[in-house]
């Protein structure tokens, strides 16, 4: 069994105490219950209409509201939500009041905490109630749905009459529905079909079947008869034995079956339907073409009829059939004849497994015997034409060979006719040639082969013939073919290798070695194209040497044609060992550059599928960067919530644990002097409050950021924080890229930082950054990308001539909770160091001159670039 699912109850009072007390108190007494809490009647709808919540409890006295009213305004978005008034302020008056609204239940509190457990029982029995409700709502509406709204006629017949009928019932026989119920239903049934159904009733009766399942005929208050398909079982109406049944109006179906079964019989064409085990279920009377009666076959396996050489292709076509109804495939194969010749058939076949009345696989099939014959004559004439073709006599003795035979085997017809092949080529003997051509004489069966001859250093494809007179061999130079079949497998192996690459530049470098040295083009190049700048990633030592150090400009605007257009660009060119290039898109990200003495479509064909893998490959290292990335700002947001839960745990308990001593005290003393310390003790925890909640809201990136000028945000920040005779030294006059208000607010932390830590008249220094210092430790490690150029060194600075912060510390103090002064939260700097990070800044911390703390921010773009 699954666990029972939460109740998400909304609680409304403006007493955040007593919220949080009710929280506790009540998600103790029942876990299945999940508390939300609201201040005010506003918050309290706006809740409602962004979340899914099962129960509402309300006080009764609310800011600018009371709870009845705030019910009225429930009612009217949510009619059916339980609404509970928990209230202190009770009254006569108030209960008639929130009756009158549709209260749900009425409490009122009291003063122990047992209430609680009251309130969790009148909550959960509430949102019960209302979930039975809703189900039985649910159900009358599915019935009706069905019974009064369905497509098929729903009757119940009891005492030889009908005793409830549906609105389709009527509409299918044109009878009312008081003239249905004084029919007698066999006044209904077509008289052709009486003693069928009331054979069909009689075993239903007697027990053979439950429920009986017909087509019959029925005739209209009209007079037209149509067809049914009936659906009939016994049942309990009223306490009597009744019977209740369903129609479903086929007429039409029954029209067009008999339409298309007169189509099938006058068909030239071969109509089967075989089940899904691929046995017959019937035949066309066409069969009769093959020498078979229609019903010959019937109940025997298709595949039994099947050429042996053709059955496996036949069983995976149809294998492939059922598997996907959506297949429609047409094939041809042999099929034997009732006198034991072979016919060409060829068939189409369609899924219809899920037919209704055909469940099965329907096959249209055609004579093409004569087709195929002359097409096989065609080809072995084209054949004979173009292959090399020698015959040898029973003594392995050449007796003809034409002059592509000549060509091949570097013979002429008068140097080796009348000769023994295996005395001529000696070193075909015990290889494939040899053993193929003597299994053919001896099975008497042709034979087709591929081998290689290493003298030749080439691939054959061989078709041996044999007869009582000696072998008819046909001989094909394959071996282009062959090496472009080993070029696409090492192709394939390399882009396993691309696949393995974890940078543009390995992936770029992986790329033009095997153009190189699996397809054969040593003169490549990589390009990645950005803004319509092309910019050279990688190339072959051969590519170097031909074109030296710089790249022409007309090759860039044939790599930046090639990015924009996403076309391949082949064109020739006047460099000595390269007449042609070709340039090759690599998706969205640039393009590939191959160079050779010439480049043929086979060429053009491996670079294109050789870019389309590099491309693919760069796409899974940006994917791969930005999963890395993912993964570490998921560990970010993890370390915040430690830091979060560390100052909670234990700075916020520290003042508390102050405040509640300092109360003891007073209340054991009624000393005064301890009020302002417990009042130290609430700035303090309100402090800690502020800060954590800025932390918590800061955004892990900045989605949005406009032109900022440095001076403008930098007086704006001072001017936010109390500096008292502090001064600002401001000449940062730069105008950036980022969000203002996040910017003033990293800049008043080390601005409020100076002040509380420095002498009263500490000067503030904020200036553009000429220099880099190193990381001092605010800065946490980010993964490196391999798809992007590094950020720019443009910064700015803030330094203040206070005390400074030891080298030894400049770590800790980017960590939560750290800090120096008894007020510090020692979430400051923490906020500085998120804040650049959302930006995608870089902030470090080191010594002013002065000797004060200095923090450097760097890869900050300016907002005329």
């Amino acid at each position: 069994m699954g666990e029972t699912p939460p109740i998400v109850v909304l609680y409304v009072n403006d007493d955040t105490e007593m919220l949080d007390r009710a929280a506790t108190f009540l998600e103790r007494e029942s876990k299945q219950l999940r508390l939300r809490t609201a201040t005010s009647g506003e918050e309290a709808l706006c809740t409602l209409r962004a979340d899914d919540i099962h129960c509402l409890v309300s006080e009764y006295v609310l800011p600018g509201i009371d709870g009845v009213s705030l019910l009225e305004s429930v009612r009217e978005g949510f009619p059916t939500l339980p609404f509970i008034l928990f209230t202190d302020a009770g009254s006569e008056t108030v209960a008639g009041r929130a009756i009158s609204a549709g209260v749900t239940d009425y409490l009122q509190k009291e003063a122990s905490t047992e209430q609680y457990a009251v309130l969790a029982e009148r909550i959960e029995t509430a949102v019960d109630s209302t979930d039975t409700e809703d189900a039985l709502q649910e159900s009358e509406e599915r019935y009706r749905t069905v019974v009064e709204g369905g497509h098929d006629a729903v009757y119940i017949y009891q005492d030889d009459h009908f005793t409830f009928v549906n609105e389709r019932a009527c509409e299918m026989t044109g009878y009312g529905a008081d003239e249905l119920r004084g029919l007698n239903v066999w006044s209904l049934v077509h008289s052709d079909d009486h003693e069928r159904v009331r054979t069909i009733a009689e075993n239903r009766l007697r027990g053979t079947h439950d429920v009986s399942t017909y087509d019959a005929r029925f005739t209209t208050k009209d007079g037209e008869t149509r067809y049914g398909n009936f659906s009939v079982r016994e049942t309990t109406y009223e306490g009597r034995t009744a019977t209740i049944g369903s129609v479903r109006d086929v007429t039409d179906r029954k029209r067009t079956e008999a339409r298309l079964k007169a189509l099938i019989e006058h068909s030239h064409d071969l109509v089967t339907l075989v089940d899904d085990r691929g046995i017959i279920r019937y035949e066309s009377p066409s069969l009769e073409r093959l020498g078979y009666d229609p019903d010959e076959l019937v109940g025997e396996p298709a595949l039994e009829y099947i050429h042996p050489d053709d059955r496996s292709h036949v069983a995976d076509t149809f294998s492939r059939t059922l598997e996907n109804p959506e297949v429609s495939p047409t094939i041809t194969y042999r099929f034997r004849h009732a006198d034991g010749s072979w016919r060409y058939l060829e068939t189409a076949g369609e899924n219809h497994i899920a037919t209704v009345d055909v469940e099965g696989v329907v096959l249209n099939s055609r004579d093409v015997t004569e087709h195929v014959r002359m097409k096989e004559a065609h080809d072995d004439i084209l054949a004979r034409m173009t292959d090399a073709f020698l015959a040898l006599d029973d003594d392995w003795r050449f007796t003809f060979v034409n002059e592509r035979a000549e060509e091949l085997l570097n013979r002429t017809a008068p140097e080796i006719i009348g000769d023994v092949i295996w005395d001529e080529f000696p070193e075909a003997v015990d290889s494939a040639f040899y053993h193929g051509y003597r299994d053919a004489i001896r099975t008497q069966e042709p034979t087709t082969f591929e081998a290689y001859f290493p003298p030749y250093d080439r691939w054959y494809e061989a078709n041996a013939y044999p007869s009582a007179d000696g072998l008819s061999v046909y001989l094909r130079d394959v071996t282009e073919r062959k090496n472009r079949e080993t070029t696409l497998e090492e192709l394939h192996n390399a882009t396993r290798t691309l696949m393995q690459a974890q940078s543009i530049a390995a992936v770029s470098d992986i790329a033009v070695r095997v153009a190189r040295d699996v397809l054969g083009l040593p003169v490549t190049a990589t390009w990645q194209c950005e803004d319509a700048t092309p910019r050279l990633i990688a190339r072959t030592a051969e590519h170097r040497t031909a074109y030296g150090e710089s790249v022409s400009a007309s090759d860039r605007r044939a790599t930046v044609e090639t990015y924009e257009t996403g076309e391949t660009v082949i064109r020739k060119t006047r460099i000595e060992g390269v007449e042609s290039e070709a340039f090759v898109p690599l998706g969205a990200r640039g393009a590939i550059t191959f160079g050779a003495e010439r480049l043929d479509e086979f060429d053009i064909y491996y670079a294109q599928l050789l870019a389309a893998n590099t491309a693919a490959a760069l796409d899974r290292v940006e994917r791969e960067d930005e999963r890395r990335e993912h993964q570490w700002e998921l560990e970010r947001q993890n370390e915040r919530l430690e830091e979060f839960a560390s100052v909670v745990s234990h700075d916020l308990r520290n003042p508390l644990n102050v405040a509640q001593g300092y109360l003891d005290m007073y209340q054991a003393t009624a000393d005064e002097d301890h009020l302002s310390r417990i009042e130290r003790a609430h700035d303090r925890m309100v402090n800690i409050v502020d800060d954590v909640l800025t932390l918590a809201r800061q955004g892990r990136t900045v989605s949005e950021t406009r032109a900022v000028s440095g001076l403008a945000v930098t007086t704006n920040a001072w001017g936010s924080v109390e500096t008292g005779t502090a001064t600002l030294d401001a000449s940062w006059t730069a105008t950036i890229s980022a969000d203002g208000s996040r910017l003033q607010q990293l800049l008043e932390n080390p601005f409020r930082n100076a002040v509380e830590h420095g002498q009263p008249d500490v000067t503030v220094r904020v200036g553009t950054l000429d220099s880099i210092a190193g990381d001092g430790g605010m800065q946490r490690d980010r993964p490196t990308s391999t798809t992007s150029e590094a950020a720019t060194d443009r910064g700015f600075f803030v330094e203040d001539d206070g005390p400074g912060i030891p080298e030894s510390s400049r770590e800790a103090v980017s960590e939560s909770g750290y800090s120096t002064g008894e007020q510090g939260t020692g979430l400051g700097l923490p906020i500085v160091r998120q804040i650049a990070e959302a930006h995608g800044w870089r902030v470090s911390l080191g010594e002013a001159e002065s000797g004060g703390a200095r923090f450097e921010f760097t890869g900050i773009e300016l907002a005329d670039e």
